[in-house]
């Protein structure tokens, strides 16, 4: 049925003149459509992300506790200092280091891993938390494991 469909629209375009005006406007208004709805979604994704700064967003007591051989348990506090959003989740940057002790300037990254948490936290209050990552890395550890975390962005409805 469908390649009956298709041959008719194929004719139709060699033998009708009106209908390849037709078709040739049927698809410029469907790609700036598309665009404009792609454009608009965009637009509102990034404004999510921009309500709450990484500046009002504060980690505390972040642990990470090994559970098996690469897997890990992230556990902490987060607290929303914004004023009148709510939190609904944030992008963690995690690097792991290999370092020969806490103040070694030349650790080796042992992997890097973007973690999204899925939280609810109102203005002015904060929740616990517990996710676990994996590295994902089959690389030996040396001396010690030291990690690292950013915020990279606090998003919110």
């Amino acid at each position: 049925m469908k390649w009956l469909f298709g041959i008719i629209i194929l004719i139709l375009l060699v033998v009708s003149e009106r209908f390849r005006k037709f078709a040739g406007y049927f698809i410029v208004i469907g790609i700036v459509g598309g665009s404009l709805i792609w454009g608009f979604q965009e637009y509102e994704k990034n404004k999510s992300k921009s309500k709450i700064s990484s500046a009002e967003v504060i980690l505390r007591n972040i642990s990470f506790e090994t559970m098996n051989n690469n897997e890990y348990e992230l556990t902490g506090r987060i607290v929303n200092n914004s004023e009148k959003y709510t939190l609904n989740g944030l992008q963690l940057r995690i690097n792991a280091k290999d370092c020969a002790n806490d103040d070694d300037p030349h650790c080796i990254v042992f992997a890097e891993k973007k973690e999204y948490i899925y939280i609810t936290i109102p203005p002015g209050q904060a929740r616990d938390f517990k996710k676990e990552i994996n590295l994902y890395s089959d690389q030996n550890l040396e001396n010690k494991l030291v990690w690292d975390y950013s915020i990279e962005y606090a998003e919110s409805k």
